[in-house]
């Protein structure tokens, strides 16, 4: 090998090296992305509130429920029916919001993922952390039209009454 080859070679393991050190660094400080996102999202929390401003529901970054607040006003303004709904609709704003927190905490892990490049097409059934995913939660539901409530039936019993049940047969 001549000097010139063996200047090349080294031109080129030196690239390589600069390569390797930077994947390295990038590596590590994912690392401490990953470690600072694990504290912050062991204890964050994200609220969620209904659309009539009468329930908040605190959740934690997984989404789980972990507390429910309901105005005492509630009670008088809606329906049991009703209420349940709204429950659900501040849940799953919370959770909405655990969503958007844990992105927020990951970002720069994932920004640092996309530095490299994603894996060849075989592998393209396999989730790539530089990639997001997309939302894992459902859109909400759009508010249903309440069904329409049965007439109140105001036939009498037409069975046997208290009132002189046996008469005929017992002669009361």
């Amino acid at each position: 090998m001549d000097s010139y080859e063996q200047a090349q070679l080294s031109a080129r393991t030196n690239a390589l090296q600069g390569e390797v050190d930077a994947m390295l660094g990038t590596y590590e400080q994912q690392l401490r992305d990953i470690a600072n996102a694990r504290d912050v999202l062991a204890t964050a929390t994200a609220e969620g509130w209904s659309s009539n401003n009468l329930i908040r529901v605190t959740a934690n970054s997984a989404g789980v429920p972990v507390d429910v607040w309901v105005d005492p006003a509630a009670y008088k303004r809606i329906a049991p029916d009703k209420l349940g709904a709204s429950i659900t609709e501040a849940a799953q704003a919370a959770a909405r919001a655990a969503k958007a927190e844990i992105d927020a905490v990951l970002a720069p892990v994932t920004a640092a993922a996309a530095e490299f490049a994603a894996p060849d097409d075989f592998f393209t059934g396999v989730p790539f952390v530089g990639r997001p995913i997309g939302d894992i939660l459902p859109p909400p539901p759009a508010p249903e039209q309440e069904p329409p409530r049965p007439e109140p039936d105001t036939d009498e019993d037409e069975g046997p009454h208290w009132k002189g049940w046996g008469q005929s047969k017992n002669g009361w």
